[in-house]
């Protein structure tokens, strides 16, 4: 499959799991909500790396991955997370989903700070509509 299959895929599934979450959170608060889909997610990974035998990875991986994934868990998928449950219990779908998916303003930015990505001016243009977009969605 080519990677624009792949992400065309992805922001189809990502586009219709608010929807599930937003209707969850008018009868759970998100704490519990996020507690079930971690589990969920934690047996269907683990089912998947022994299914296919990428389990000693697992076990190779050296000290400064572990702790990429480790900071990558806390920010995006405990702690961004909880912010986003939230953030979508108390506020409009359509007005916490477009702000929350700017994220990758936030990638591309700290991408050319500290990995030394370039700089090109359809790159900035983009920033600056993606800031735009925040601002009249606001």
């Amino acid at each position: 499959m080519s990677v624009f299959s792949l992400s065309l895929l992805t922001l189809l599934f990502w586009g219709v799991a608010p929807l599930f979450e937003k209707a969850t959170l008018n009868t759970v608060s998100p704490i519990p909500a996020l507690a079930i889909r971690a589990v969920l997610m934690a047996l269907t990974y683990t089912g998947l790396v022994f299914a296919t035998g990428t389990w000693p990875e697992i076990v190779r991986l050296d000290g400064r991955s572990l702790l990429y994934i480790v900071l990558s868990a806390l920010c995006g998928g405990i702690i961004g997370l909880l912010l986003y449950f939230h953030a979508l219990k108390i506020g409009e779908a359509n007005v916490v989903i477009p702000i929350t998916a700017s994220y990758p303003l936030v990638t591309a930015l700290l991408a050319m700070l500290f990995l030394g990505e370039s700089v090109t001016a359809s790159r900035l243009v983009g920033a600056g509509l993606i800031v735009a977009g925040i601002y009249f969605i606001r």
